[in-house]
């Protein structure tokens, strides 16, 4: 559970004076509510970094997109930051779940299973200008960059498991770290292109694959034999 998930949850579980003998009908009200006004604010959140740079959004912005009383937002967010926070892993849990999503047909080989999922997450950023801004903008935290190393963690790993769901794979030391290596070198490139274009351009996804798999190709044998079924 997340930090703004848990003050969700005290919110939510709040209670005045003289309802104890209502906390068992009232406590799971409560905690709905403050999670769906949690949801909102998130929703809110990622609506206005699509049209206005992460420096020009504050609480009272939010609050008011979301249609929460301005006071109560500090429930859930301390400070704008919080709020970036809870959007970025509300992001880095998708990315992860389609990242560990099965491939239809079968990837023939590693390196085509790469350029699949490097192909999906360049797709995935575009269609999501607020990612972009949280994670490849110039003004990104230091609190988000500590969420988005962490994500890119999480992601190699699910990358290695996928990678392991398709082919015998060879025994390699630090090989989760190796496959996040992999996916930092492609946004890095992914960075520059948001920085020129305010996109990821696809000259730049096909870039970002042949350097993943040029770096990749230093650990892995060129074929891996596939699993059957």
């Amino acid at each position: 559970m997340t930090d703004m998930q848990k003050a969700s949850e005290v919110e939510a579980d709040g209670m005045a004076d003289g309802d104890e003998e209502h906390a068992p009908r009232k406590a799971p009200v409560r905690r709905r509510r403050g999670q769906l006004r949690l949801k909102a604010l998130i929703e809110a959140t990622d609506a206005l970094l699509v049209d206005h740079d992460v420096s020009e959004v504050g609480l009272y912005q939010i609050a008011e997109k979301a249609g929460v009383p301005p006071a109560s937002i500090y429930h859930f967010f301390p400070n704008k930051e919080a709020a970036l926070i809870a959007l970025a892993e509300e992001h880095l849990g998708i990315m992860l779940a389609n990242t560990r999503r099965e491939i239809e047909p079968r990837p023939a080989s590693w390196q085509e299973l790469i350029a699949a999922r490097v192909r999906a997450s360049g797709a995935y950023y575009n269609s999501h200008p607020p990612l972009m801004k949280l994670f490849l903008g110039a003004s990104i935290g230091a609190e988000v960059r500590k969420r988005d190393m962490a994500g890119t963690l999480a992601i190699a790993q699910g990358r290695a498991d996928l990678l392991a769901r398709y082919f015998v794979m060879p025994a390699i030391p630090g090989w989760t770290a190796k496959l996040a290596n992999s996916l930092a070198i492609a946004d890095g490139i992914w960075a520059l292109s948001y920085s020129q274009h305010g996109h990821i351009t696809q000259e730049s996804i096909e870039e970002s694959l042949r350097a993943a798999i040029a770096y990749l190709r230093c650990f892995l044998p060129e074929w891996i034999e596939p699993r059957i079924g």
